[in-house]
């Protein structure tokens, strides 16, 4: 699948694509059957789309926001001026689909983003496609886990040694 430069700059300067975020109730598990039936449902759709499940209330809340979403450069669609900037009117590109998730630990910037594939390659091989997005979302969520035990450990320490001081 391929969009013009020119169709994609007013996608982006009109927000025209298709948007919709889920949500996980906190001790919920996370399932990840409803955001891939939503992306099978639109990702063929003549227009770009994004995805979002929020875990816990998402980032904005101290939780999780995993999404998927169809683009031609690997940032969210939301970042109107990067994309402006990166996308030329006569060129013809490639739309592909990304997987990113947000929390505050998941790495220095909140962010991380990594490209599944094209979005034609994905549909043809849907099964493969959903296998490396879960694996991938189960490494990040993993490491989040890891870096949160690290911290809750340093603090536990950090107050110990305040409390022999005092």
């Amino acid at each position: 699948m391929q969009i013009s430069g020119e169709k994609m700059l007013a996608v982006i300067e009109a927000q025209d694509y298709y948007q919709e975020a889920l949500t996980v109730a906190d001790g919920q598990a996370i399932e990840l059957d409803q955001l891939f039936q939503k992306v099978d449902e639109h990702l063929m759709d003549a227009q770009l789309m994004s995805i979002s499940l929020a875990v816990n209330g998402g980032v904005s809340e101290g939780g999780t926001t995993l999404t998927l979403e169809s683009n031609v450069i690997n940032l969210p669609l939301r970042y109107q001026n990067q994309l402006k900037k990166l996308v030329y009117v006569e060129e013809d590109y490639d739309v592909n689909l990304y997987m990113y998730i947000e929390n505050m630990d998941v790495s220095q910037s909140h962010f991380k983003i990594a490209k599944v594939s094209s979005v034609t390659a994905y549909h043809d091989d849907l099964a493969g496609g959903q296998v490396k997005i879960s694996q991938w979302f189960d490494e990040q969520l993993a490491h989040i886990v890891e870096v949160q035990k690290q911290l809750a450990t340093e603090e536990a320490a950090e107050r110990e040694d305040q409390n022999k001081k005092a």
